[in-house]
Order: C-alpha cells, then structure tokens, then sequence
C-alpha cells in the first residue's frame, strides 16, 4: 500500500502540472475513490470519485478504468453541471499499489462543440454522454460492448461486497446464427442481432440492469441485486420472446432461437473472468443438449 512518503514524492513530481491543470487526482478506479492533490497536500475525496460530475452513477466511458487495464493513457471531454473539462488519466505505481492520475483542465469557453450550449445544463450533460457513450457502445446493436464490460464487471463485484448486495450475469449465445449469415446475407445476420439487442433492452430494468454484445452473435446481461432463479426467469422471459419473434426482410421471414447460461456472485473474492467462466459452461451445456433453453 502507498504511504506518505509515496504521496509526497508524487507531489513533488507532479509540481510543474500542478500550475498548468485545474484539478489533479489519484483515482483508484477499481473502488472509485479519489485523492485531490494540491501544492502542499492531497485530500482524500468524500463519495466517490464519480461523484465530481454529479451523475449520481459511474461514468460508462471510464478513462481512468481503461488506463488501470490497458496500462495507457487516456483523454474524454467531461461535464460537470457547470464546467467542461479535459481529462487525461495516466497510469502510475504508487508505493506497491497501482494507481491513476487524472488531469482535468477547465476548457468552459475555450473548445467549441457544436450544438451545445453549456447554459442548458441537461442538454449539455446529454450530448456530452453521448460523446462519450460512442466508445462504449456497440454501433450495430446500440448495446454496450466488450471493452464495457472488461471495465465495468469487476467494479460491479467489488461495489456488491460494500453494500453487501449481488447480482447475477447471462450468457446469451444466438442458436444457428451462421445458418442465417449463410442461407440469408449477412444484412439479415446484422437485422438479426439488431432484433435479439431490441428484445434483451425491453426485458431488463434500464435504470440497474445492463447488457452487452460480447462478441460476434453473443451476449452477456447483467442483473443487479437478481438471484440466479431471477435471472433464470428474466432470461426465459427474453428467449420465448425471441422463439416467438418472426423477423421480416424483403422476401423472407426468419425465425431464431437463444441458448442462455446463468451464473451468480457467489463469493466477494470471485473474479469477472470466474463469473463469465461459469456462465459459458452453462452455456455450453444448453447448446449441447438441445439449444435454445436457459440453463443454471
């Protein structure tokens, strides 16, 4: 763990930022909490760090996640009800503890994005997270993508060991879907997906839930506070909805199943890799023993 001593050496090399940002932070993005650094100290941030841009939920485009992974850093343009910022994160060891540092410069006046007006504070915070959802989310199924969820999954487990809460994921995996590609083009494989996103995004609660294309013809949903026989329901719910959806293209009428695989939080100490590890192998077991069923 870094210590007082690590904390002033980072001041120190961080002097000559200090006089050309606005706001300095170290932001451990696995619990989202921040440190905010000035000249002579760094003051631990009440809440939690996402808590500054005043969206009462986590950023869905969290550089300061995506640096901690990919060990790189990374720029977003942010809103804060009343400023626009430019942040930068940086990756940064700290002691024996890996670390962020975000950069954020007060750019209200001086960057021109078109069609906002900053006096209109909702607008602003809706387009900015649109911006902002574009590298987080899948442009063909508007669902949220792989990167989402190699950011988001083991934050959501470690948020569930504080509030002592739980969840459940999915793994959705289309039935034949290269039958589809091949028989019919790969416009109604697109159609197809776009279809399957449509009937996942009705079933699940907006404001808690979420889901996201994994990859290819496969997806994963992620169910908050939701026992495995919850998510079992929900998932059942989506697949007859799907059994039962005739999708129409030009001349053709094509009808598609899903396979589902069920996995829960068991323990704290689980990993997002163990959790999506478990729901493939049940997974795999609904597509071989007869696809199109939700197995737990």
């Amino acid at each position: 763990m870094a210590n007082s001593k690590d904390f002033n050496l980072i001041i120190q090399n961080l002097g000559i930022f200090i006089s050309v940002y606005d706001i300095i932070r170290i932001v451990n993005p696995l619990y989202k909490t921040a440190r905010v650094i000035s000249e002579n100290e760094i003051i631990n941030q009440k809440g939690s760090c996402f808590d500054f841009w005043k969206q009462n939920k986590i950023c869905e485009n969290c550089i300061s996640m995506r640096s901690y992974i990919e060990n790189e850093s990374f720029v977003k343009i942010e809103f804060n009800g009343e400023k626009l910022y430019i942040v930068m994160s940086v990756p940064v060891e700290i002691g024996s503890e890996k670390l962020v540092i975000e950069l954020l410069k007060d750019v209200t006046g001086k960057i021109f994005i078109e069609d906002i007006d900053l006096s209109d504070v909702q607008l602003t915070y809706q387009k900015i997270n649109k911006l902002n959802e574009l590298v987080v989310k899948d442009s063909l199924t508007g669902l949220y993508n792989r990167r989402f969820i190699d950011e988001r999954l083991d934050v959501e487990i470690i948020r569930a060991s504080f509030s002592k809460s739980y969840f459940s994921i999915a793994m959705a995996d289309i039935d034949y879907f290269k039958k589809v590609n091949d028989t019919y083009g790969h416009t109604a494989g697109d159609k197809v997906l776009q279809t399957f996103a449509d009937i996942i995004r009705k079933n699940i609660r907006i404001e808690s839930d979420w889901a996201a294309r994994y990859g290819g013809e496969e997806f994963l949903i992620f169910f908050q506070n939701q026992k495995s026989i919850n998510a079992f329901e929900i998932a059942e719910r989506i697949r007859k909805e799907l059994e039962n959806t005739v999708i129409k293209l030009e001349n053709f009428e094509i009808k598609i199943t899903a396979s589902f695989g069920i996995s829960s939080l068991e323990n704290y100490s689980m990993t997002s890799k163990e959790l999506i590890k478990i729901a493939d192998e049940k997974l795999y077991y609904a597509k071989n023993s007869g696809r199109n069923k939700v197995v737990i």
